[in-house]
């Protein structure tokens, strides 16, 4: 493992910069970056449901960047928004897909996603490839770069797969869903629930027989939500058998594409056990930074519309290349 001892992230001595949770909230909830010009196409899957792609594309380019938003994200939140016009003025092409109904239309199955469904992933990346890239790198945010850890560590990954790279990722969800039971998290927390409570009020009169709308008046944490509807919906055992199986960190050693983690030390939704420590494993793909600050997603610039996130993203890709 290439363990980055120095990061480049140094803001200023701002609290807007310096502070876990001001990052966190000035980034996610009061910055806004316009939506790119996206190109929409709906992605139909074999098992009836389907997915919502956002296409911005450069002419004449062989290299695609597929963007992957965290936990009830979509393709136009600033920080995809951001990214995708820093890649795009650098001549790639971009690709923001949506996690089952999280693009603005709810999905048709009953299900919704988990960080473990890399399926979906797999199934945007070869479709992709159809397009003529042969150059394809992901960059994923929060539960998008778990989910983008998982699925190139646990899956046959084709050749125009280049690079991965996860901002703000947790790496094990045993621990991490302690980190959610403090109290420094419960606004977020809550944030989270009730767009879930949403999303499920809806489900359960699209199939009443299956979501019991009184059990999900009552859900009020991730345990419960995980135990009442991830778990019985995909088939684990329980949300301790979930939260093991999905964890990016035992997969890890199976990655064999350069892969770029970047977790602030700051970071309120991260546990210990997602900040990798030097030597921990042999597998010389994987590049782990860990800036001091940065809060959840946050890595603001002053006087920059960009943030650091994406700076770094292109910088590791450039440097991967000469190599």
């Amino acid at each position: 493992m290439n363990y980055i001892k120095k990061s480049t992230y140094n803001p200023t001595e701002n609290l807007i910069y310096t502070n876990a949770h001001l990052s966190t909230i000035v980034a996610g909830a009061i910055k806004k970056y316009p939506i790119p010009p996206y190109n929409r196409e709906r992605l139909e899957l074999e098992d009836g449901d389907f997915l919502l792609l956002d296409w911005w594309r450069n002419e004449n380019t062989n290299k695609l960047i597929i963007l992957s938003h965290g936990l009830e994200g979509h393709s136009r939140r600033t920080y995809i928004n951001s990214c995708a016009d820093y890649f795009h003025q650098a001549g790639y092409s971009i690709l923001a897909w949506n996690q089952r109904s999280c693009g603005g239309e709810m999905n048709r199955l009953p299900s919704l996603y988990h960080v473990g469904m890399i399926h979906d992933l797999e199934k945007v990346v070869t479709y992709s490839i159809t397009q003529g890239y042969s150059e394809v790198y992901l960059i994923g945010y929060s539960m998008g770069g778990a989910v983008s850890l998982n699925y190139t560590g646990r899956m046959k990954i084709p050749k125009e797969l280049k690079a991965c790279i996860a901002f703000s990722s947790p790496l094990d969800f045993v621990s991490n869903a302690e980190t959610f039971r403090k109290p420094a998290n419960y606004i977020y927390l809550k944030n989270f629930i009730n767009d879930f409570k949403k999303k499920l009020k809806y489900k359960s009169k699209q199939y009443p027989d299956i979501f019991d709308i009184n059990l999900i008046r009552s859900i009020n944490s991730f345990d419960e939500f995980d135990e009442y509807v991830t778990v019985p919906l995909f088939g684990f055992k329980n949300k301790e058998d979930y939260y093991k199986k999905v964890s990016p960190i035992h997969i890890l050693d199976n990655i064999n594409i350069p892969t770029l983690i970047v977790n602030a030390k700051n970071d309120p939704f991260l546990s210990p056990e997602s900040f990798l420590k030097e030597n921990q494993m042999s597998n010389a793909n994987i590049y782990f930074e860990m800036p001091k600050y940065g809060g959840h997603i946050g890595f603001m610039l002053p006087k920059s519309k960009f943030s650091w996130v994406e700076i770094r993203a292109k910088e590791f890709i450039e440097d991967i290349k000469v190599k």
